[in-house]
């Protein structure tokens, strides 16, 4: 019995140290090819005895858990951020979205709009209302709400930068 359940615990941990790998490969990594890959093949190991099973569970925890993060809805508020930055007119203006799949929201509002040269600067306030996707929403984290304050600006090549 033990010998068996060493050699589960290995071949997860194995899974997870070569998805992590392949992971810190990626631009920007991705914790939520790890963090499925460890759930989903530790919820496996607790059901079936085949490590065969428990790896390709591991295998497509690792693959919802980083679709998941790269699909989230912090991806989409980010996205509505730098599009109401970039494109919003130089007065007070909102723009908000919400996904009724997952009920998680967000609002963008810009005021004051000035110019550095070429550089056009914004003041914002960034609010969000988003509940973490699996896998990390498993760990007992709840929704986070907040507001940010601050300025941002458009720089010539169409990047935005935050100022701090």
């Amino acid at each position: 019995m033990y010998g068996t359940q060493l050699k589960k615990l290995s071949s997860i941990l194995l899974l997870g140290l070569l998805l992590t790998s392949c992971v810190n490969n990626l631009k920007d990594g991705n914790p939520g090819s790890l963090l499925g890959s460890i759930n989903a093949g530790g919820t496996c190991a607790g059901a079936v005895e085949s490590v065969e099973v428990i790896a390709a569970c591991a295998v497509v925890g690792g693959a919802l858990g980083a679709d998941a993060v790269w699909n989230s809805d912090f991806n989409v508020h980010k996205s509505y951020f730098v599009d109401h930055l970039i494109g919003a007119p130089n007065k007070t203006s909102i723009t908000t979205w919400y996904n009724p799949k997952t009920r998680n929201s967000g609002i963008i509002r810009t005021t004051n709009t000035w110019y550095k040269g070429p550089i056009k600067c914004r003041d914002y306030s960034s609010t969000i209302d988003i509940t973490p996707p699996w896998p990390f929403n498993w760990i007992g984290s709840s929704p986070i709400r907040k507001v940010n304050f601050g300025t941002a600006c458009i720089l010539p090549d169409g990047r935005v930068e935050i100022q701090k």
